[in-house]
């Protein structure tokens, strides 16, 4: 991969990572929205939460390996 291409790639990954941060801001607001300080727990919907935590932690574990992509990139641009 040619040096332009790589910095191209880097672009494209940090573009990804911004997507992924915001898919986790709002799946993170969805979380604690979904649990009111005050009120009945038998109101929680526990189904909607643990949907949005799996989502959430699949999102996490997805901008991990895309940090790590995006350091390796730069390290061999000598950025």
């Amino acid at each position: 991969m040619s040096r332009l291409e790589e910095m191209g790639h880097r672009e494209e990954l940090r573009t990804r990572r911004r997507i992924i941060e915001a898919e986790i801001t709002s799946h993170s607001d969805s979380i604690r929205a979904a649990l009111p300080l005050a009120g009945n727990l038998e109101d929680i919907d526990g189904e909607y939460i643990m949907m949005l935590a799996i989502k959430l932690n699949e999102r996490v574990q997805e901008l991990r390996g895309v940090k790590r992509k995006i350091e390796v990139l730069e390290r061999e641009l000598g950025l």
